[in-house]
């Protein structure tokens, strides 16, 4: 059997299963009996199956898993301290505020979901939906030359530059100092400086549909404050109130239950289920039917690789889910956790929960979590985390992807999904950003298990949504 190197390289494993599959395509004598250790098929994934077992693995994604995990444990050793503090995962202390209503705007209707708070920032994070005369008409247009009306690129660009100034002049408007005032019950006043916005614009640069919208709060509202106020130009008024702390239970790290292809399938159907789950009707009936079709393709590759526990019904609910999202068969017969959120899908009555776990994860693979703050809207919820290192990274391929997923059951069987929502900037080593959850909390729901999943190892976080209480761990 093989070793694995400290640090090793995933394109060279890559690269030492093409060069099997060549090898044995050629009738070379030793790469054929390589090959038929593990499979009948003169394939790359029985290749990639062959060099996973000879380095000990049970599967290309478990090799994969491994490589990872050694890179992040290298890279972790080899860190500096974090800055403001000798030891790594010395987090500063957060609080929130929350349960505000909506507001209105010279730049549109602004809904505060949370006000998150640390030593030295505090950040407000919302949305906004345009007023119907869109973002302030003083903006300027910037016109393309006639010679480049038809270039695709130019069209990016232009829309690009649009997106950008619609941004920015809503900005502008939010932090002025007349637009929103922001007061405490201790009468210390506030204001917004800078901020950043997210989302979609329409054809002609304004703004679609509800955009994201951050907004820094200067100066920073102390830990005892009683609420804190914010009053638009035309009088009206709504507060954000202190977030309670809730009951949390931290539980031991294990081995992750689930074998890679198991893995790989049951992610392949919460990706489909969250797709349609999203807000883009649109795009989610344009692709739903091509992501179906390369999920189930998947699904057969990982069957003939034998990865795949032979008893294993995840195939079967797969294609079972496929048929239900593209409308050829009711959602009888399909796992109870698949069917109650999509029977749950763009629901708005989920509670107004804001409350501070303000707790810190042991090293998931890696990665430290520090779990600040939860939100929960009519529509959606969110996880307010930092992550050390860092909760993404690039691959051998370029594209951006977690290091440690969060999967969210309540005390009533109900599974949430999550999505990536975007992060802030961040001292080097360490990074700040919220998860997005789908469909919304259940009214009735009185706790959350939280499964932070990384490579190889997990951990369940037991979360009241009750009365508050002391943070405990087993």
């Amino acid at each position: 059997m093989s070793e694995l190197p400290d640090r090793p390289d995933l394109d060279q494993l890559r690269r030492q299963a093409r060069e099997l599959l060549r090898a044995a395509t050629y009738g070379e004598p030793r790469a054929v009996t390589r090959l038929r250790a593990v499979s009948e098929h003169v394939t790359l994934s029985a290749a990639q199956l062959a060099v996973a077992r000879e380095y000990g693995c049970r599967s290309w994604p478990a090799l994969k898993a491994e490589v990872e995990r050694r890179r992040r444990l290298s890279e972790s050793a080899a860190s500096p301290p974090f800055p403001g503090g000798d030891e790594r995962g010395a987090l500063d202390e957060r609080w929130s505020f929350g349960g505000a209503a909506a507001i209105e705007t010279s730049a549109g209707v602004l809904f505060p979901e949370a006000l998150v708070a640390g030593a030295g920032h505090a950040t407000l994070y919302g949305s906004l939906v345009s007023s119907g005369n869109g973002q302030p008409a003083a903006m300027p247009r910037r016109l393309p030359a006639p010679t480049m009306l038809f270039s695709r690129k130019a069209r990016l660009a232009r829309s690009r530059r649009r997106q950008a100034d619609a941004a920015t002049g809503i900005m502008r408007v939010l932090t002025r100092s007349d637009e929103v005032t922001v007061v405490d019950d201790r009468g210390s006043g506030y204001a917004f400086r800078g901020g950043r916005m997210s989302g979609k614009v329409g054809r002609s640069g304004e703004p679609a549909g509800h955009r994201s919208v951050q907004l820094g709060l200067d100066p920073v509202p102390a830990r005892g404050v009683g609420w804190l106020e914010l009053r638009s130009q035309d009088g009206a008024a709504t507060r954000l109130l202190p977030s309670a702390r809730p009951a949390v239970r931290v539980g031991q790290l294990t081995p992750v239950a689930m074998s890679p292809a198991e893995r790989e399938l049951s992610d392949q159907a919460l990706s489909l289920i969250a797709l349609y789950l999203g807000d883009d009707a649109g795009t989610r009936e344009d692709i739903l039917g091509q992501r179906c079709s390369a999920a189930l393709a998947g699904a057969a590759e990982i069957r003939r690789s034998g990865e795949l526990d032979p008893a294993s019904e995840l195939p079967d609910q797969l294609t079972q889910l496929c048929a239900v999202l593209t409308g050829q068969r009711p959602a009888d017969g399909l796992p109870a956790g698949w069917s109650v959120m999509l029977g749950a899908a763009r629901r708005a009555d989920g509670p107004r929960h804001h409350l501070d776990p303000g707790t810190a994860l042991p090293p998931i693979d890696g990665v430290a979590v520090q779990v600040d703050s939860l939100i929960s809207m009519p529509g959606h919820w969110r996880l307010y985390l930092r992550a050390m290192p860092g909760w993404r990274d690039s691959g051998g391929d370029g594209r951006r992807r977690d290091l440690v997923s969060v999967h969210a059951e309540d005390d009533l069987g109900g599974r949430y999904l999550s999505n990536f929502g975007g992060s802030g900037a961040w001292p080097r080593g360490r990074e700040e950003l919220g998860l997005r959850f789908l469909p919304r909390l259940d009214p009735l729901a009185r706790a959350l298990k939280l499964t932070f999943r990384g490579a190889s190892e997990e951990l369940a976080v037991d979360l009241g949504l009750g009365s508050a209480a002391r943070s405990q761990r087993e």
